[in-house]
């Protein structure tokens, strides 16, 4: 029975096919040992990776010894490699098992690269799925968390997960297999050994039918979570709003969202927002604008029109020198660029309203003009003002964002600034009755 449900696994999988080679991740463990029989009898092609761990001396050697002989047994390709797990661990202030599961499966990554296996296959199966469940559900989960370990994940495939750990056993028993015993499983110091040997008999207990019940409830929560995902991206589909290098989502879309705070943190917890910072971030929503929120790699701003959502390199830092007037657009940075024309002062000559356009008096002009973005304490007397004022003043006058802030940029001639692009030109820059040549400056986003 169990060797036929395994071959309905093979035929129905669609990450490799039949005369592909699968790399069997292989402990010695009883599981393990199950896996590498079934895909021996199935006749799917084959070769097993074995991780010393380094962690129990003599035992681990003997476990390496164990699983090379099971693979010339089988005929089939071996790898082993050693790995001292507790120095690792240490120099990377992370615990044993979390060090153990890093180097295994960068290892394994190494290896289907190098010998093109199709996939890697772990011997997990449904009581590691329960006691994965009951983990997460511990430590606060979604329902990502609920439904445990998936069958397939990338280039990881988990071909047991349709057995218990009773039915492995059976199997192993039937089929005379021989298998290590891993001493630390019986430990009660790891929290899933507890969940093991203390919590899931009580659930047995409770529902003699505990393995045919789960692993419908199982079903359930992934389709759930299938259809949740949908409308979290049909929604932001809705709402998101392209803006520079960011997402806009505007506030009247967003408080007309059921569920927001849920739908916030699906979206921006994968960029290092935690459950704290979204919740306020959606209380900011009837504050005041200008709050900002950091991860180490985003920031959210609550602008005037929503939430504007963006990486935080995004700030560009450049000083181009222009020494005479140029035949071509000059290239500011990817995707950014000045035209500089100079013309002869027409007599029916009229200003652009376009906000992009500068037209400035080519004879107050001094080469070389200087782009550069605006500094702080940066001044300009705008056009039509008695005074001086700071461009940072300019900027809060007109509520700038905090993108129109990072990506204004200012010309400069004699270091004097002639232009905040697109915002003011300076009242020295001005076109005059007496004015025989224009600069037409044209500032361009791609």
């Amino acid at each position: 029975m169990v060797d036929e449900e395994f071959l309905g696994f093979i035929n129905d999988n669609r990450l490799f096919k039949t005369t592909d080679k699968v790399l069997l991740a292989v402990s010695g463990g009883i599981d393990s040992v199950v896996m590498a029989e079934l895909f021996y009898r199935s006749g799917q092609p084959f070769a097993i990776a074995h991780v010393n761990f380094g962690l129990r001396g003599t035992e681990s050697d003997a476990d390496a010894d164990f699983v090379e002989n099971k693979a010339k047994d089988y005929g089939v390709p071996f790898h082993l490699t050693h790995f001292d797990t507790a120095a690792v661990a240490r120099q990377q202030g992370i615990s044993i098992q979390m060090a153990a599961r890093e180097l295994r499966y960068a290892w394994f990554a190494q290896l289907l690269q190098e010998n093109s296996y199709a996939c890697v296959a772990t011997a997990h199966h449904q009581n590691d799925v329960l006691e994965t469940l009951l983990l997460n559900l511990t430590r606060g989960t979604g329902l990502a968390g609920l439904h445990g370990i998936s069958v397939q994940q990338n280039q990881l495939i988990r071909p047991l997960l349709f057995l218990t750990r009773s039915r492995i056993a059976d199997y192993a028993k039937e089929h005379g297999l021989p298998y290590r015993e891993d001493r630390s499983n019986a430990d009660d110091k790891y929290a899933r050994n507890r969940i093991r040997h203390h919590v899931v008999p009580v659930l047995n207990e409770l529902n003699p039918g505990l393995w045919q019940t789960f692993p419908r409830t199982v079903d359930r929560l992934r389709a759930a979570e299938t259809l949740m995902r949908l409308e979290l991206d049909r929604s932001w589909q809705t709402i998101a709003e392209p803006q520079g290098p960011g997402i806009l989502l505007p506030t009247d879309k967003l408080l007309a969202l059921s569920e927001l705070t849920f739908r916030l943190m699906e979206w921006l917890s994968p960029l290092g927002f935690t459950t704290a910072q979204v919740k306020q971030i959606v209380e900011s929503l009837t504050q005041e604008v200008g709050q900002l929120f950091l991860s180490a790699t985003h920031r959210v701003i609550h602008e005037r029109t929503g939430l504007l959502l963006e990486p935080l390199s995004t700030k560009a830092n450049y000083e181009i020198m222009v020494t005479e007037w140029p035949d071509k657009p000059i290239e500011i940075v990817e995707g950014l660029s000045l035209t500089i024309e100079l013309f002869d002062k027409p007599a029916d000559f009229r200003f652009s309203t376009d906000s992009t356009i500068a037209y400035l008096n080519a004879d107050q002009l001094t080469f070389p003009l200087t782009i550069r973005p605006w500094k702080q304490g940066d001044k300009i007397r705008p056009l039509g003002l008695d005074g001086h004022k700071l461009v940072s003043d300019l900027l809060n006058d007109i509520k700038a964002s905090h993108v129109e802030r990072e990506q204004t940029a200012v010309l400069l001639s004699d270091n004097k600034i002639a232009w905040v692009i697109g915002h003011r030109i300076a009242h020295a820059f001005r076109i005059v009755d007496r004015t025989r040549q224009i600069g037409r400056f044209v500032w361009r986003k791609d």
